[in-house]
C-alpha cells in the first residue's frame, strides 16, 4: 500500500510537469517560430558608430535578403523569447500613472521586422525604409501598451518622450502591432515600444538579425556567413541558432523536471507492481489448500479469480486514496513550477489513477490466474 501511495504521488508530479511542458510549448507567443534563423553582431566593438554603423546594418540586411531561399530578413536589438529590456525615462503623453508606472519594453528594429517575425500590424504601419536618421521620429506600440497607456484609445498620432528632462526626444506613434512574448514563455507579453534602429544609432552597437527561410534555416548558415564576410571580413556572427532552438532553451528546466519525474514515476510503478505481485503470489500460495477446497466443493474458477482480484483491488484502492491525500498535502509546494495548471488538476489526477490502477491490477492478475489453475486434488494434499 505504501509503495502504491508513493508511486501515485510521483506519477501525479510527473503528469503535472509533463503537462506544464506541453502547455508552454503550445502557448501563443505572438509570432511565427517556424523556419526562422537568428544571429547577432556587435560592430560597435569593431569601432563602427553613427552613420557608418547604420550603413553596415543596411548593407548586411540587403545582402542577406538577396540570398536565394530567404523569404524575408530584418534586425532588432533584442530577440523575442530570451531577450528584451525594460527601460526607464519613457513617458506617454496623456498618461498619468496612478502609482508606480508599468514596466515597458523597448526594442530597436529595422524595416520588415513585423513581416519577418509574423507579428500582425493592427493599426497604422511598421518601420519602413523611409524611417532614417533625418526623417521624423516614429514609434510603434504593442496592443498591450496601447491598452495600458492609452486606455484602449487609438494612440496613432500621440507621442512618446525619451531621455532626461533637459534632453527629451519625442517619437510619434504611427502603428499598433500584436503582442509578442519576451523573456520566458511563462511571462505575459509586456507592453512594448518599437523604434527604428536608424533613429537611435547611439544605442545600436549590437543587433540581432532574424532571417525567415523557405526551408531548413540551418542550411542557410554558410550563405549568411559569406554575405557577412563580404560586408566586413572581421565581423563575427554570434549566437547562431534557430528560433525553435532558442525556445527549447527557454523550457530547459521544465523539460528536465518532466524527464526526471517521468523516469522516477516509471521506476516507482515497476517497484509497486513487483511488490504487489510478490504479496499476491505469496497470499495465493498460502491459500492453496483453501482454494482447492473451494474448487472441490463446486466453486467456479471465475469465482476464485474474482476473490483474488477483489483483494488486489482493495490494496490498489487503499494505496490510491492515501496517495491522493499525499498529493493534496504536498503538490502545493510545486505550484510555482507549474504553468496553466492547478496542483490538483483533475485531469492529471484521473490520468495518474487510471495508469496506476491498470498497471498494478495487471500485476495482481497474474497470481489470480495462477489460483484458478490449481488442481483440487493436489491442493488438498498441499502443506
Amino acid at each position: 500500500v505504501v509503495q502504491i501511495a508513493i508511486c501515485m504521488l510521483i506519477l501525479v508530479g510527473a503528469g503535472l510537469f509533463v503537462r506544464t511542458l506541453r502547455t508552454l510549448q503550445n502557448v501563443d507567443i505572438g509570432f511565427n517560430r517556424q523556419h526562422l534563423l537568428l544571429f547577432s553582431v556587435s560592430p560597435g566593438l569593431n569601432g563602427y558608430k553613427d552613420a557608418r554603423l547604420g550603413n553596415l546594418y543596411k548593407d548586411l540586411d540587403q545582402r542577406i535578403s538577396n540570398i536565394p531561399g530567404v523569404i524575408s530578413a530584418s534586425l532588432s536589438q533584442h530577440t523575442l523569447i530570451g531577450g528584451g529590456v525594460t527601460i526607464s525615462g519613457m513617458s506617454f503623453k496623456g498618461y498619468t500613472p496612478e502609482g508606480k508606472q508599468e514596466d515597458v519594453h523597448r526594442n530597436l528594429i529595422g524595416p520588415r521586422f513585423f513581416e519577418t517575425m509574423g507579428i500582425p500590424i493592427l493599426v497604422g504601419r511598421g518601420v519602413e525604409e523611409r524611417d532614417t536618421e533625418t526623417s521624423p521620429k516614429v514609434a510603434m506600440v504593442s496592443e498591450q501598451a496601447a491598452k495600458t497607456f492609452f486606455h484602449g484609445d487609438n494612440p496613432i498620432g500621440k507621442e512618446i518622450d525619451f531621455g532626461s528632462a533637459k534632453h527629451r526626444t519625442a517619437f510619434e506613434i504611427v502603428g499598433v502591432v500584436g503582442d509578442a512574448k519576451y523573456g520566458q514563455l511563462r511571462d505575459d507579453a509586456p507592453p512594448t515600444v518599437y523604434l527604428p534602429y536608424l533613429q537611435r544609432l547611439d544605442s545600436a552597437g549590437f543587433m540581432s538579425f532574424e532571417v525567415r527561410t523557405a526551408g531548413d534555416p540551418n542550411t542557410m548558415i554558410g550563405e549568411i556567413r559569406r554575405a557577412a564576410q563580404s560586408v566586413d571580413k572581421d565581423l563575427p556572427l554570434l549566437k547562431i541558432q534557430t528560433e525553435d532552438e532558442q525556445i527549447e532553451k527557454a523550457v530547459f528546466l521544465e523539460r528536465l523536471f518532466a524527464r526526471l519525474t517521468s523516469m522516477f514515476g516509471f521506476l516507482g510503478l515497476v517497484l509497486a507492481c513487483v511488490g504487489l505481485y510478490g504479496i499476491m503470489a505469496y497470499a495465493v500460495a498460502r491459500r492453496t489448500k483453501e482454494i482447492g477446497i473451494r474448487l472441490a466443493l463446486g466453486a467456479q474458477r471465475n469465482n476464485i479469480m474474482s476473490m483474488v482480484m477483489r483483494e488486489t483491488a482493495l490494496l490498489i484502492a487503499l494505496g490510491v486514496v492515501i496517495g491522493l491525500a499525499g498529493v493534496v498535502a504536498t503538490t502545493r509546494m510545486i505550484s510555482s513550477f507549474l504553468y496553466g495548471l492547478d496542483p490538483t488538476d483533475p485531469l492529471t489526477l484521473i490520468g495518474a489513477t487510471l495508469v496506476m490502477a491498470a498497471v498494478v491490477a495487471l500485476a495482481g492478475y497474474l497470481p489470480a490466474r495462477r489460483a484458478t489453475r490449481v488442481d483440487p486434488m493436489v491442493a488438498l494434499r498441499y502443506e
